[in-house]
Formats: structure tokens, sequence, C-alpha cells
């Protein structure tokens, strides 16, 4: 090992120094009084220098003695195996081990620390490095200095223990909490260094957090109302509705435990450390530019996502839902209910009939391809054949040929009884109609079955007044009177 200058010399080096030959160097006066020098380094005292060389195994460092110190290398690797120091930077450990000259160091009272180190480290509360090696009853077996120690569930974490698979295999600074029985009976707290350093991190960020702030975070548990976000310290809420833009039934479909978010804070109340929070509002909302894509008139394509009494929504993107309206539904046939034609999932084509920007709506109509069956004209005064829909108080609904829905009020069925309509008309089937109506706003038509009674009665009067023998009619039975009068 390649001995080095003395830093700060005594006013008696400094005399030898000056009547010293020039051509002496500064191993010669080291090696002059090495009793001195090595009389303020001490084992287990904290000490600073700077590293002089870089070896495979071992970092030396110059900590003022006669001998460098050092630290095994595997000490100072960072997680991706990489080495943070190089020669000229200054870095503070601990004497661990003076022996034949030798001095070995440690940044974190790894397992070359001795057992005095070990009990020194339970006094003072020096985090010691530890490797957990297993599971056991009510806790972990956490390889300590050498030595097997106990770490309870409770104190291998901040709020509860995760899976086992988190811990074991892996090293984490823990603080000596018990030492007893020269060093057999050792216990270990890993949540005492992660409440220091959550407390430190508070410190920190309410100085800097506010609503408004971006941060990054990581997901510690998905919930049935949101999910929680370890922002370094302290957790915040990203409720469901703050997940996307668009609805959210299940929160494990946007974020999972593990995942790196980026959140935009909405609201902070240290009184009560909480913290809420916002995922979509970190990326661009769909309605800010729906002005330009959604305008009357255009057909798109969507997908049902909930059929409601009075309609359908239909998510046009993710962010975007129109509502198709019952009325709009049939192209002239009565929908009693949405589920008659369509269901969640389906896809859709649709013509967008209105668009209200301020309230975020966009009306929809369902464009319904046509049936196989060609259309069928409808005319006022048709007497037409259709089918029984469905009977309610004040009326029949009748299906018309072409698909279309009619209503046979109340009023146009002669002798007609409230009470007996689903007797005289059962659902399915057939019955004669006259066209009264069309209204080509609503689509709604009109039906009778009155005027119809009263057409059969005509023609049968014409068939007995018809003039059989002489093939001459009789006449109207006004001329008839007028005949009979004359005579």
């Amino acid at each position: 090992m390649d001995e080095f200058k003395p830093n700060n010399p005594t006013a008696d080096e400094e005399d030898e120094l000056d009547s010293a030959e020039p051509q002496e160097d500064f191993a010669a006066l080291l090696d002059a009084s090495p009793q001195r020098r090595e009389l303020s380094i001490e084992k287990d005292k904290k000490v600073e220098g700077t590293i002089i060389s870089v070896g495979e195994e071992w970092v030396f460092v110059d900590i003022g003695a006669k001998s460098e110190g050092a630290i095994a290398r595997e000490e100072l690797i960072d997680e991706n195996g990489a080495l943070p120091f190089s020669v000229g930077d200054r870095i503070t450990a601990y004497v661990v081990k003076i022996a034949d000259g030798e001095i070995q160091l440690s940044v974190k009272m790894t397992a070359a620390a001795s057992e005095e180190a070990a009990r020194d480290a339970f006094r003072s509360g020096v985090p010691v490095e530890g490797l957990v090696t297993g599971e056991r009853k009510g806790g972990f077996t956490v390889r300590v200095l050498g030595r097997d120690a106990f770490c309870p569930y409770s104190q291998i974490d901040l709020q509860g223990r995760g899976t086992a698979d988190q811990y074991l295999d892996k090293r984490f600074l823990f603080r000596i909490a018990e030492y007893k029985e020269g060093g057999r009976n050792i216990v270990v707290s890993r949540r005492d260094i992660l409440e220091e350093e959550r407390r430190r991190e508070i410190a920190r960020l309410k100085e800097t957090l506010q609503a408004g702030t971006l941060i990054e975070g990581t997901v510690r548990n998905v919930t049935d109302f949101g999910a929680f976000v370890d922002l370094g310290g302290i957790e915040g809420l990203i409720p469901m509705s703050e997940l996307a833009w668009f609805r959210v039934t299940k929160a494990s479909d946007i974020v999972n435990t593990g995942d790196r978010v980026k959140v935009k804070v909405l609201d902070v109340n240290w009184e009560t450390n909480r913290i809420s929070l916002s995922l979509k509002q970190t990326v661009e909302n769909p309605w800010d530019r729906a002005a330009d894509v959604y305008v009357e008139g255009r057909t798109l394509t969507g997908t049902v996502t909930k059929l409601m009494n009075f309609g359908a929504f239909v998510e046009l993107e993710p962010g975007v839902e129109g509502m198709i309206h019952i009325s709009r539904m049939g192209t002239g046939r009565r929908i009693n209910h949405p589920r008659e034609l369509l269901q969640p999932g389906d896809t859709v084509d649709v013509t967008v009939v209105s668009v209200d920007r301020a309230s975020r709506r966009i009306g929809l109509e369902l464009n319904v391809i046509a049936d196989e069956e060609p259309a069928v004209p409808l005319n006022v005064g048709d007497m037409i054949t259709g089918i029984v829909d469905s009977v309610q108080e004040y009326g029949v609904f009748i299906t018309l040929p072409g698909g279309k829905t009619g209503l046979l009020h109340v009023s146009e069925i002669p002798d007609a009884k409230r009470g007996e309509l689903k007797r005289r008309f059962p659902q399915g089937s057939p019955i004669e109609v006259e066209i009264l109506e069309i209204n080509p706003e609503t689509n709604k038509i009109a039906l009778s079955a009155r005027s119809l009674v009263r057409r059969r009665e005509e023609a049968q009067f014409k068939d007995f007044a018809s003039d059989k023998r002489g093939g001459r009619p009789f006449g109207t039975l006004g001329d008839i009177l007028a005949e009979k009068l004359k005579k």
C-alpha cells in the first residue's frame, strides 16, 4: 500500500522538515513518528478523508494517518452496480478494524464491523445494513453484522407489511432496537429509519407543495374509491373522478400498485395531512378540441356505455360521450325502452344533431339500417292491417306495415271500455285501421277503428239500395224518400 504525505504537520515536525536534507521525502518523516500519528485513529471513530485509489475490491482513502483506510467496494456501489465515487472525492466512514498497520473502514457499519461496533451502533443508533434472509413467525430474519437478527412485521415498513417477495434477499438499512446476550438476541427496526426519512420529506414538501404543483409519485394502493400515491414521505389520493376524463368504473383499469405516475396537486391540508391529486389534469382534456371535431350533421361511430329510460349514452372517444334520446331511435317505431334496440357494448352509427359546448353535451340520432322488407308508403285515409304491439289505458299501439308504429286512441275505438282493451286487443293480434293523421315532424301516426265501422255500414247500405232487378240503383236514401213523396 502506497504511503502518503501527512496533512497539517506539528511544530516539531516542521522543525525537522526545516533541518532535513532536500532529498528526504515525507514517507521517511512519517516513519519517524508512527506512534504519534496512529494515536489519533481509534476504532469505531468517525473519520473523513479523500479517495486516492479505486481497485476491484477495495477503495483506499487518505484519512490523515500513516496508512490509508480501506473500504470494501461493494459497500459503495449503487443499486445499478455502479460506483458513484471517484478519485479525489471526499467521503465519511467509520473505523471498524485496526490490525497490522491496516485500517479498515465502513460507511454503513456492515458485517465487517466488530461486536463492539454492533454494541456501539445499538447505543448510538447508527444505522446498520442488513440482508433479509427469511420469513419466520411474527417477522423476518435479517443478517446484520455477521449475526442473525429479528425484525417484527410491524417494523419492516411504514404502514403494515407488503408481500414477503418485497423484502426477501434484499438489503436495507436497519436500526438495532435491542441487543442482548452478547449479540445472540438482536432485534432490528427498519420502520424507525423510514419514519425519520418521512419526517424530513414532509418538512421539505411543506415548503414546496401547493395546489397546482405537478409532482411524480408511486401508486401504493388501489381502492374502490381511487388510488393512493406516495409523494415521498406522504400519500395523496386520486379520486375516481380524477383518474381519467372518461367514466372509470375500476381504478385498476387506469393504474396499478407500483406504477410511477405524474399528478397535479388539487388541494393540500397540512392539518389533516390530506392531499387531493388529479391524474387526468396532467393530460389534454378531449373536450378542449371537441368543438372542432363534433359538429351538427356529422356521422360517427361510437360504443353504447349506458342505458337509461330516456335514452342511451354513447362514447365517441375516451372522455367524450353523447346521448341518443329515445325519440331518436326508432325512426317512427314506438320504443318503450332503449334495450329493445341496444345493449351496453354495442357499436353504433350515429349522427350529431346538437352540440352544447357550455354544458358539454352532444345530442345524437341512431342511424338505423333499413329492414330487408321494402318500405310501405303510408297515407292519410289508407285502410291497412297492423299488429297489436302494446295496450295502454289511453289506447292501443299498433305496428304498421314497414315497421312504423301508430296509436289507436280510445276515442277512436267503437264501444271502448278502458278496462276491456287488453281483452279485446291481445298483443300480436291483427287489426284493421284507418290512418287519420301523419305528423312529419314527430313521426306520430293517429289511427281510427271507428271510421272503419262507419265505412262498412255505408258499403252495406249501398249494396242494399242497389236495384238488382233492373240494374238501376235506388239511389240514396234521400232520393227514395223524395220519390215516395211525389206519389
